[in-house]
């Protein structure tokens, strides 16, 4: 009879330990399949992101969103290059007045008055010298209105060329002058809104400080 006990004993002794091996080499397969899992997982720790935790990740997409309507709010104040080319086209400066770049703008008007003024000045004169020319009787005196309306007339031709030239310098500098205002508005926007609540309704953009 303790011989029976004793082999029982044994048997029981013999299956808890198998058991307990069993057990133990389960958990290793899972870490195995843990580590595996973390190995080839499709967002990686270290992804191209920056994203470690799922709060990093929040914070980003709230970064996001607000700067994505402090894009909306730009988008409403920034300045048309097209515009600002037709603007200058019509009367030179106009466009730079648009974009604030006031000192250029008046530099070009400025420029651009003498130019077309003085030309018309000389263009006056040459027909004035040409009237005299037609009504000249000596042959000196012919001569020399036909001298002076021709050097008249070239110079009108020349300046009004000039004239031209600043215009279409107006014109191009022009889109220059917008893109570095829609620059400086976005880092304004940008530096003003960094810490403020943003909110786009049908009604408009709203801002909560």
């Amino acid at each position: 009879m303790k011989k029976i006990y004793l082999f029982n004993f044994i048997v029981v002794i013999s299956t808890i330990s198998l058991f307990a091996n069993n057990i133990f080499a389960f958990d290793e397969n899972t870490d195995l399949i843990d580590n595996s899992e973390k190995r080839h997982s499709i967002i990686p720790i270290n992804n191209k992101y920056g994203w470690n935790s799922a709060l990093e990740w929040k914070q980003a997409r709230e970064k996001f969103q607000h700067e994505l309507k402090i894009y909306e709010l730009y988008e409403e104040k920034r300045q048309s290059h097209f515009a600002n080319c037709l603007k200058s086209l019509l009367a030179p400066g106009w466009g730079h007045f648009s974009a604030k770049s006031y000192t250029k703008g008046q530099v070009l008007l400025g420029l651009q008055i003498f130019l077309a003024g003085s030309s018309f000045y000389y263009y006056d004169k040459s027909m004035d010298m040409y009237d005299k020319y037609k009504k000249a009787n000596q042959i000196d005196v012919i001569n020399q209105y036909y001298t002076d309306a021709n050097s008249s007339y070239r110079t009108s031709q020349i300046l009004l060329g000039f004239c031209a030239i600043v215009w279409a310098y107006t014109i191009l500098d022009v889109v220059q002058a917008t893109e570095n205002y829609n620059r400086n508005l976005w880092e304004m926007l940008t530096l003003k809104y960094k810490n403020a609540e943003i909110s786009v309704s049908p009604k408009g953009i709203s801002i909560n400080f």
